[in-house]
This record gives structure tokens, C-alpha cells and sequence, in this order.
């Protein structure tokens, strides 16, 4: 409770600095041309520079970013074709399409991170800056987006669906990173070099090390770009006595490998916030704050759930199961899901959930209300004890 007060404290010290640069000018007209984004192209680059996101950007180059520093909506939206009035929906569905262009292979700024490719550890729904997004456009996109971070910061009600591990948020506000942070977006990485480490704990000595150890001084980053750690870096290989220098070298590099893409993040919000304010956040805080807190929906959840053997939707204790999840807060809806799932977030549409169903399974016992679920979280399964009350 302190630490939510104390956060509305700042939030509202933060607003009344923003009200000496709030303008009462109308909103900048925009238009955006959603059949024109959608239209199919090959060419990745053409197709990204046809995106709402490309077109927004497009529009509000020409505008000073004092323009935009609003407490209500930042611009007026225009869908070409579709006869929509902006009393705010245009405005949010706007961002919200955006948003999902981010987090899909329509602009090249975002990839998914080694845990929600390789399905392991958790934060599975995070996406990473691209490391190779490096070129001069790329960079002033990246400047945009965070443009759209600081609107979203200036605006109670807007909010950015956007899924980013805690290594971008401390960027922002200036927290040092640590290998925990490595963990919310490669959870196998943090794992490898832990284990390369203490290898001496699994029976290997330097006599044997170079039998099971075959790395050089290279990585990957989150993008699969193969990088070196040392000039010449790859015709150097890891030894018993360099092991730990190569386990530091492959943690720095993989916790710098989006500095450039967060300095230009950076670059965006501080025209829309005095970045000595952001100081005054926590990351989690600055990420709340900006995207909110991702609530999952029990409905589309319970639409995509299966039962195993024994199990159905009209048993008791599954009755109460998702009553109980009705009264969860989102925080603890969140929580479950990272428990049962290894992400904090529902997949954005349907098309994002291929396969995946939730399946709930029986867990037997004589004494189920003394007996606590189990997850089986790469399944996305869960053992539901028989439970005889929903206060249980």
C-alpha cells in the first residue's frame, strides 16, 4: 500500500509539472490508412514502411514534440475509408494496432526473446528490442516509440500493450542490470553460464574440461546474430582458467546487446518527460505507468481450455476453479498464468495461440482441500485437486 501511494505521490508531482507544457490547442488531425497497412506485400521493408505505426511516425516528424505533451489524446485520428468519429476509440484502437504491429514480424524493431522461442523460464510473452535494428530509420523509430511511451506516461488513459523484459525498463530509468535481468529474457542463457561456472560441481577438473567444452569467445544475440566477445574472439577457446572471464564477457554483452535501440527509447521519451524525472520511478513502476497491468481475460482463457480424462467443465471443484479466478485481481490472474504458463500475458489474438489450450486434470486424492495445484508449465497444464468449496 505504501508503495502504491507513494507511487501516486510522484504520478502527481509528475502531472503538475506536465501542466506548464499542456497546450489547449485541438489535437493534430492525422489519417491513417489501415487498407493500405493491411494490403500484402513481399518485401519486408516495404511493408513496414506502410504500417500504421510508419505512417504515424511519418506525420508527426513535422510536429514539435511540445505539440503532442497533452493530457488528453496527443492527435486526432483519421481511418481513411472507415467512417469513424476520434471521441477517443480511433484514438486507442490507433495505438492498440500499432502495438500489435510491434509485436509481429510487420516492423523489424521487436523480435520475440529466447524464452518465449525456446518456451523456457519465464516472462515467455516479452519481446526484445532487434540487436541488428541499427540502421538510421530503424533508430528514429525507435525515438518514436518512445515518443509513444511518454504519451502514455503524460495520459491516464492511454496505455501501450507492450511486453518488454525489465533489461529495457532499466534502461529508461536508469537501474543497473544484473544477471536476474538476463534471466527475464533468456532464461536458457543465464542457466548455461551459471552451470559453465560451477562445472567443477558436476565432476569436471581441468584435466577433463576441454573434453566437454568445445565454446569460443563468441555468443548469440536474442536475433540469432553470432557476435565475438574479443577481436578474434572466435579462434579462442573457452578453458578451465578462462571460463569465468568468458561468462562475464557473454552476460555483458547480452544484457548491452539493445543499448543503442534503448538510447534512441530514451531519446523519444525524454521529449515528452524531463528525463530527470524518470529517475524518480522504479522500472516496474515506469512499466505500469505506461502499459498498465496485464490482465487476463477469464473468458478467452476458459475459451481456450481443455479437460483431461475424468475432468469436466461442469464438475464442482472446476465450477469453483473458475469462480475463483473471477475474483482474482489482475495482479494474481497475471501471477497464475505465469505459474501455469510461463507468461504473465494472454497471446493478443487468436492466431497467436496456435495450438495452446489450457488443460486442467484431475489431481486425485482422499484429502483434496489439504492438497495445493500443480503446474506443469511447458504443458501449460495444471492438476486440479476436487477442492469441496470455493472458499477452499
Amino acid at each position: 500500500l505504501r508503495g502504491l501511494v507513494f507511487m501516486e505521490v510522484k504520478l502527481g508531482a509528475l502531472q503538475r509539472t506536465f501542466a506548464a507544457s499542456a497546450t489547449d490547442a485541438d489535437p493534430i488531425p492525422i489519417a491513417l490508412n489501415r487498407h493500405r497497412a493491411a494490403k500484402p506485400r513481399a518485401d519486408a521493408t516495404e511493408k513496414a514502411s506502410h504500417s500504421v505505426f510508419a505512417q504515424l511516425c511519418d506525420q508527426l516528424a513535422v510536429v514539435p514534440p511540445r505539440a503532442l505533451c497533452r493530457h488528453d489524446k496527443a492527435f486526432r485520428v483519421n481511418f481513411v475509408g472507415e467512417a469513424a468519429d476520434d471521441h477517443g476509440g480511433p484514438y486507442r484502437e490507433a495505438l492498440a494496432q500499432i502495438c500489435a504491429e510491434l509485436h509481429s514480424d510487420t516492423l523489424p524493431l521487436l523480435v520475440r526473446s529466447p524464452n518465449c522461442v525456446h518456451g523456457a523460464g519465464g516472462n515467455r510473452e516479452v519481446y526484445v528490442p532487434n540487436p541488428s535494428a541499427l540502421g538510421a530509420n530503424e533508430l528514429d523509430w525507435y525515438c518514436f516509440v518512445g515518443q509513444l511511451l511518454g504519451l502514455a506516461l503524460r495520459q491516464r488513459e492511454t496505455q501501450l500493450a507492450l511486453s518488454l523484459p525489465s533489461v529495457v525498463w532499466k534502461q529508461l530509468v536508469g537501474e543497473p542490470l544484473g544477471t536476474d535481468d538476463l534471466d527475464g529474457f533468456d532464461a536458457m542463457c543465464r542457466s548455461s553460464l551459471d552451470a559453465l561456472r560451477h562445472i567443477d560441481r558436476d565432476g569436471v577438473d581441468a584435466s577433463t574440461f576441454a573434453d566437454v567444452i568445445f565454446e569460443t569467445f563468441t555468443t548469440r544475440l536474442s536475433d540469432g546474430t553470432a557476435v565475438e566477445l574479443l577481436a578474434g574472439g572466435e579462434e579462442v577457446p573457452v578453458t578451465w582458467e578462462n571460463r569465468s572471464e568468458y561468462c562475464d564477457a557473454v552476460a555483458q554483452a547480452r544484457l548491452g546487446e539493445a543499448q543503442r535501440q534503448c538510447d534512441a527509447l530514451l531519446q523519444g521519451l525524454s521529449y515528452m518527460v524531463p528525463q530527470r524525472l524518470l529517475a524518480l520511478f522504479t522500472w516496474r513502476q515506469l512499466e505500469v505507468l505506461t502499459c498498465g497491468t496485464a490482465d487476463v481475460d477469464v473468458d478467452v482463457l476458459r475459451a481456450h481450455t481443455k479437460y483431461g480424462v475424468g475432468v469436466s467443465p461442469n464438475q464442482r471443484h472446476v465450477r469453483h476453479f473458475w469462480a475463483a479466478l473471477r475474483r482474482f485481481t489482475p495482479e494474481q490472474r497475471s501471477l497464475f498464468l505465469r505459474f501455469v504458463w510461463g507468461r504473465a500475458r494472454l497471446p493478443v489474438g487468436a492466431a497467436d495461440w496456435g495450438d495452446s489450450k489450457l488443460t486442467i486434470h484431475a489431481k486425485h486424492s482422499a484429502s483434496p482441500d489439504g492438497m495445493f495445484p500443480i503446474a506443469h508449465t511447458c504443458f501449460f497444464s495444471l492438476e486440479l485437486p476436487a477442492y469441496t468449496t470455493a472458499a477452499i
